[in-house]
C-alpha cells in the first residue's frame, strides 16, 4: 500500500493535473472508438481462449469458464502487479482447484510468450539490427517450449509422482493438450497481444498524433513495467513509465500518462467491475431460490466444473412442497 501510494504520488508530482487535463482537450473521438473496439475485441478473444482450454479438461459451459475468468480480474485488480489473476481456481471446487490452477499458469505462460514476441519486434526499432537479429533467435528459440509445453508437463508429472495433489492433474493437463492444439492457442495469444497494443496506439493517437512505430517500441515495456508488484493493479507504474518511454518520441507527458490512464480504466478496472457483477448476480440468485425454496437447500459453493446441470437448481416435480 506505502508503494502503490508513492508511485503514484511521484507520477502526480512530476506530471502536473493541469497537464492531465489539457490533454483531453483534442480528443479524437474516431481513435477512441477503435480503442474501445479493440478492447471489446480482446475480451471476447481472451474469453474464447480460457473457454477452449477449459474444455479440453471438463464439459462445461461458457458460463462456468467466464466466471473463473471474470473472477480473475476482480482479483488482479486488487493485488500488486496484478498477481491475483492466477487465483482463477478459487472459483470452482475444491477438488478441481488443482488441475484449473496448472491451466490458468499455461494461459499466462502463453500470454507472457506473446508479450516477448512484440519485445523482439520492438527491438529492431530501438538497437542495432545484429542484437535485433539476437534477440530473434533467442525467440525463435522459445518456439519449441510453447509448442512443446503438454510434453513438459507430462515430464513434470513424472518428476512428482510422490505428490498425489499434483500427479494426478499434471498428467490429465498434459494428456488432454497434444502438441498439435498447442499452435492454436499460441496464434490467439499473439493476436489478443496484437489487439492490446493496436488498443493502446489508438488510444495514444487519440490524445497526441503519433505513429504506430511509437507504440511498438514502447508498448510492451509499459505493459511490462505495469505487470511489477509494486503497485495495486499496476497502477502508477505503468504510467510513469509511459511518461518516461514516450518523451523519446515527443509526446507530451499528459498524453503520456492519460493514455496509460485510459488502459487501465478499459482494458483492467471494466473486467473486474464487470466480474464483481458475474460473481454477485450468481450469488443473488442462488439466494432468491433458497428464499423461495427453504426445503431445497442448494449448496452454496460454486457448480462444478463437469456439471451440466443449471447453475440454479430446479426442484423435481416429486418433490412435496414444503
Amino acid at each position: 500500500m506505502v508503494l502503490s501510494v508513492g508511485v503514484v504520488g511521484i507520477t502526480l508530482w512530476r506530471v502536473p493535473f493541469t497537464d492531465l487535463r489539457a490533454a483531453f482537450r483534442d480528443l479524437d473521438l474516431e481513435s477512441l472508438f477503435l480503442a474501445v473496439f479493440c478492447i471489446l475485441a480482446l475480451m471476447v478473444l481472451r474469453a474464447y481462449k480460457w473457454h477452449c482450454l477449459m474444455s479440453v479438461v471438463a464439459n462445461l459451459r461458457f458460463q462456468q469458464s467466464m466466471r473463473t475468468l471474470l473472477g480473475g480480474c476482480v482479483l488482479g485488480l486488487i493485488t500488486p502487479g496484478r498477481v491475483g489473476e492466477l487465483g482463477r481456481c478459487i472459483f470452482v471446487r475444491k477438488h478441481e482447484r488443482t488441475q484449473v490452477g496448472i491451466l490458468t499458469l499455461l494461459d499466462r505462460a502463453l500470454d507472457f510468450w506473446a508479450l516477448v514476441t512484440l519485445i523482439g519486434a520492438s527491438l529492431f526499432l530501438l538497437v542495432p539490427e545484429p542484437a535485433a537479429i539476437f534477440g530473434l533467435a533467442l525467440w525463435l528459440a522459445l518456439v519449441p517450449v510453447v509448442l512443446g509445453s503438454p510434453g513438459l508437463l507430462a515430464h513434470l508429472s513424472k518428476m512428482v509422482q510422490k505428490l498425489r495433489h499434483f500427479h494426478g492433474p499434471l498428467a490429465g493437463v498434459a494428456s488432454v493438450l497434444p502438441p498439435i492444439r498447442m499452435p492454436r492457442y499460441a496464434l490467439m495469444a499473439l493476436a489478443a497481444m496484437w489487439l492490446e497494443l493496436s488498443s493502446f496506439f489508438f488510444l495514444l493517437h487519440a490524445l497526441c498524433p503519433t505513429g504506430f512505430a511509437t507504440a511498438v517500441a514502447t508498448y510492451p515495456y509499459i505493459a511490462l513495467a505495469g505487470d511489477l508488484p509494486l503497485s495495486f493493479g499496476g497502477v502508477g507504474v505503468r504510467e510513469g513509465v509511459s511518461a518516461l518511454l514516450l518523451s523519446s518520441y515527443a509526446v507530451p507527458p499528459g498524453a503520456s500518462v492519460d493514455a496509460a490512464l485510459l488502459w487501465f480504466a478499459l482494458g483492467i478496472f471494466f473486467p473486474a467491475v464487470l466480474g464483481v457483477a458475474w460473481l454477485v448476480s450468481e450469488k443473488l440468485k442462488v439466494f432468491v431460490y433458497s428464499s423461495n425454496n427453504p426445503a431445497a437447500n442448494p449448496d452454496s459453493s460454486w457448480a462444478p466444473l463437469d456439471s451440466t446441470e443449471p447453475l440454479i437448481p430446479t426442484p423435481s416435480d416429486s418433490v412435496a412442497p414444503p
